[in-house]
């Protein structure tokens, strides 16, 4: 099939662009000897893991629990759930631990005793990652502070929760206004994690996994340090506008793009049928790029060209306000016609569709589904 027989909004996966950045990945995690686990989260796509995985990914990560009940559907084993757990997704997650190899996050002491109960009563032991803020200050304990070796203890001494180590996430690179601020931000994430393994070692807690993420962070940084394990970038398949934006790719690399149709003409702008529910409602790096935009939008793909003088200035619901210079090529559209549009966050675009049409050059070669809000019975 053509690419203009699509039926638009469609979400376009660039084949050959996406073998090339999950070999990317694979390559540089297996330069520096840690372990690769993508965070699944940003394409919920089991043909996607399951590429990662022959690349050499070690397992994957999950935001949620449907998330792992779909992938553990499609054979995967081994996986890392890189949210803290309430309280009401405990028996999910004692059901998951006992048809994979789990791992969870916590940050919180009543968390940990509500797992140690549920754990007992359900005669089930979980791997645990205590959580440690790198600087993001979302989530995670803070590794300087007197009491921040109460919690690792505290699941140590669990009888039916097993320490593994710890793990971060360096999401404040995305607020880094430059290649060398991010740069930054990842040696801050893999000291402060290396550090805080010392630490624990010299208290008797052995930190088997020290695990950080981001995309960011792990494209800009030359390498992993010695005491880091294991890395799980994810928007790294995919890349975006924002990505472009900080520089931790280039424009040729962004392998999703949204298809959209013209719909209407007018004297300064065009309608296209791509709006909240296509390209989300992430405004991207406006600290980088303070004109609001939504995307990016390409005149010609193959040879990652963007329009210029063209601002997707707006968004309703199902439609795209696209506004153009007088020279810019957007103005002799006619309803009709096709816009490839780069969004600003792939992994949020990626949850707003049904299924990537797979494609090389201008063909679509197959389909694959997207495993979103894909929730088992125990979870309904």
């Amino acid at each position: 099939m053509h690419i203009d027989e699509i039926v638009t909004p469609a979400l376009l996966v660039d084949r050959t662009k996406l073998l090339r950045n999950i070999g990317m990945m694979a390559e540089k995690a297996r330069q520096s000897d840690v372990a690769l686990r993508p965070h699944i989260k940003t394409h919920k796509c089991l043909e996607i893991g399951r590429l990662q995985m022959k690349e050499g990914a070690t397992g994957i990560t999950v935001s949620t629990p449907a998330e792992a009940l779909a992938f553990i559907e499609g054979g995967f084993s081994d996986i890392t759930l890189a949210f803290p757990p309430s309280p009401d997704k405990i028996p999910v997650l004692l059901d998951i631990a006992r048809q994979s190899s789990l791992k969870i996050i916590v940050d919180n002491p009543n968390i940990i005793r509500a797992l140690e109960a549920k754990c007992a009563e359900a005669k089930v032991t979980l791997d645990v990652l205590l959580k440690v803020d790198c600087g993001y200050h979302r989530c995670g304990i803070d590794p300087s502070k007197s009491g921040a070796l109460t919690l690792p203890q505290s699941i140590d001494e669990a009888p039916h929760l097993r320490f593994r180590g710890i793990l971060t996430h360096a999401g404040h690179a995305y607020d880094a206004a430059s290649i060398e601020e991010i740069a930054q931000v990842a040696l801050q994430e893999q000291e402060t994690m290396v550090s805080f393994a010392e630490m624990l070692q010299d208290k008797g807690l052995t930190s088997e996994i020290v695990s950080i993420g981001s995309t960011p962070t792990c494209m800009i940084a030359d390498g992993f340090m010695k005491g880091i394990t294991e890395v799980r970038p994810g928007n790294y398949v995919f890349f975006d506008a924002t990505q472009v934006a900080l520089g931790a790719c280039k424009l040729q690399d962004c392998s999703l793009t949204v298809l959209a149709s013209v719909v209407s003409v007018q004297h300064n702008h065009i309608v296209v049928d791509a709006g909240a529910t296509a390209l989300s409602q992430d405004a991207g790096a406006t600290h980088i790029i303070p004109n609001r935009t939504f995307g990016i939008v390409l005149i010609d793909f193959s040879s990652s060209s963007p329009a210029a003088g063209v601002k997707i200035g707006s968004l309703s619901q199902e439609h795209g306000k696209v506004y153009y210079k007088d020279k810019s090529a957007l103005k002799s559209f006619k309803p009709g016609d096709r816009l490839r549009i780069i969004p600003n966050h792939t992994c949020l675009t990626a949850n707003l569709f049904n299924q990537y049409m797979v494609v090389e050059k201008d063909q679509v070669k197959t389909t694959w589904k997207i495993q979103r809000q894909r929730y088992a019975k125990d979870l309904e």
